[in-house]
């Protein structure tokens, strides 16, 4: 009984996350897998590569505390159509760290955000390294658990050009930790009841800290998971962002 109600609310977190369409077709995209180390385990990583042998700009994907086994669809969509649109995508399975599959609550999450931080890191340097990419253009797009990732990560890397957090927020410590702000799309539901939209306030305020001033989208009517509609208009804003962000040679 405990299990199927973690799974519902799993499930409530990610129902409303389609990023439209249908998947882009298999010419226009090479799809593949592979890993890195960290702390001792092997972290998978799904790759959405453009087409061709070149070097392009580069986005981890960090799913939400559903894991790969509820909104990981959603997910490699958003990945796809970020390498149709010219970006080599990386969807980081960072629960690989801890063995776990689902975050149903904050436990697990207070537990490990942390070791999952560290892991993202070093999926930079993996990312860093690859062959198709070029590793003075790379961004992160999380969603939720995701999004709290990459805000962690991007405040001190100065690798991180471009951020598109979705549902998201900074954990307790972040903005006192934080070393730069890079440019950042801010989306969230006004009703988001798992993470209070009061986040998107708390963005704004550590990057006047830098001079920075986030681009913020606020769903009217819209939940800790976007409708298909909003979703659409999130995705279209993300790889927009991108495009001025992180531009193609």
């Amino acid at each position: 009984m405990v299990f199927r109600k973690a799974l519902r609310l799993i499930h409530l977190l990610t129902a409303g996350v389609a990023f439209g369409g249908a998947a882009e077709k298999a010419a226009a995209v090479e799809a593949g897998r592979t890993s890195y180390e960290s702390g001792e385990r092997r972290i998978k990583v799904e790759t959405f590569l453009p087409n061709g042998t070149g070097r392009h700009p580069a986005v981890l994907v960090l799913y939400g505390s559903g894991g790969a086994l509820l909104g990981k669809n959603q997910m490699e969509d958003i990945a796809r159509k970020l390498a149709a649109d010219g970006k080599a995508a990386f969807l980081i399975h960072y629960f690989n760290r801890t063995g776990t599959i689902v975050a149903a609550n904050d436990k697990p999450i207070t537990a490990h955000w942390r070791t999952w931080e560290q892991t993202v890191r070093e999926g930079v340097d993996f990312v860093a390294r690859h062959p198709r990419v070029r590793p003075e253009a790379i961004g992160m797009l999380g969603y939720s658990l995701g999004a709290f990732l990459a805000v962690g990560v991007s405040t001190t890397d100065a690798r991180i050009g471009a951020v598109v957090e979705i549902a998201g927020g900074m954990f307790e410590g972040v903005a006192e930790r934080a070393r730069r702000f890079p440019p950042m799309l801010v989306l969230h539901g006004r009703d988001d009841e798992r993470v209070p939209v009061a986040r998107a306030p708390e963005l704004q305020a550590l990057a006047r800290k830098f001079g920075a001033r986030p681009e913020m989208k606020l769903y009217e009517g819209e939940g800790h998971g976007l409708s298909n509609r909003a979703a659409a208009d999130a995705l279209a804003r993300a790889l927009t962002f991108f495009r001025r962000h992180l531009p193609a040679q």
